[in-house]
């Protein structure tokens, strides 16, 4: 078939899928094939939560097992809290890794654990759930095996529920708290956004790319981290999950 004027230039943009058409089976499956281990969760991260083990509690709230039948490990996913969890003090849940290859946040968590977190516990009970996506983390994916992204499903109704924000949803309500005190999501805009996961989104959606819009992502971030500092000054920001706008 040849494809002439604008349909030819968004031919080009992405190598899996039909211009105009969203993804069906066979494209996610084609993306999914394109995505490599290129970092160890285990060693990376599983590791570095093994060492917390004497200064606070740690729970596996489930495990990944896209890699299974083909012969891989499960990935287990963990959330780290406090010791001496009281109702009375208020909470604060830390999550990063949402996105997977948004290395800061899992390793500002882990950070924030090894250095700061205990000095607070006096105070507040904490949960920290560092690595939400240890399959995008592995392969450096802002997707899931899926090519779902988790940060667009913690919502009952979502169209497509990630299992990875499934389970960090059903733990947090099992903590049993009525209102969390904040709820710090890390995230970080990559290097990777423009010229990879964008054009991917837009194959995936069937939708056209249209090429530079990191900067209005960027002042998206900035608003939403401005929310996020009033809200923490009223504590009301709810552990219900936190998206900036697609």
């Amino acid at each position: 078939m040849l494809i002439t004027g604008t349909m030819a230039s968004q031919a080009a943009f992405y190598p899996i899928g039909t211009p105009g058409i969203a993804w069906g089976d066979a494209e996610r499956s084609a993306w999914r094939a394109g995505t490599i281990v290129s970092r160890s969760y285990f060693d990376e991260v599983v590791s570095k939560i093994d060492d917390l083990r004497s200064t606070f509690d740690v729970e596996q709230y489930g495990a990944l097992d896209y890699d299974v039948a083909e012969g891989g490990a499960p990935l287990p996913m963990f959330a780290v809290k406090t010791k001496g969890w009281d109702a009375a003090k208020p909470a604060v849940l830390v999550t990063g890794g949402v996105h997977g290859y948004e290395t800061s946040g899992v390793q500002g968590a882990l950070l924030f654990l090894a250095t700061k977190a205990a000095g607070f516990a006096a105070d507040f009970n904490i949960c920290v759930a560092p690595c939400v996506s240890p399959w995008g983390y592995q392969r450096v994916q802002r997707w899931n095996a899926l090519a779902v992204d988790p940060n667009r499903s913690f919502l009952p109704h979502a169209p497509q529920m990630a299992a990875e924000s499934g389970a960090l949803m059903a733990f947090v309500r099992g903590l049993g708290v009525g209102e969390w005190l904040a709820h710090v999501d890390l995230h970080e805009t990559t290097d990777s956004d423009e010229g990879e996961f964008r054009p991917a989104k837009a194959a995936r959606d069937g939708a056209a790319f249209e090429p530079g819009n990191v900067s209005s992502m960027r002042a998206n971030v900035a608003c939403a981290r401005a929310s996020l500092v009033f809200s923490f000054s009223r504590g009301l920001f709810h552990a219900t999950g936190f998206a900036l706008p697609s």
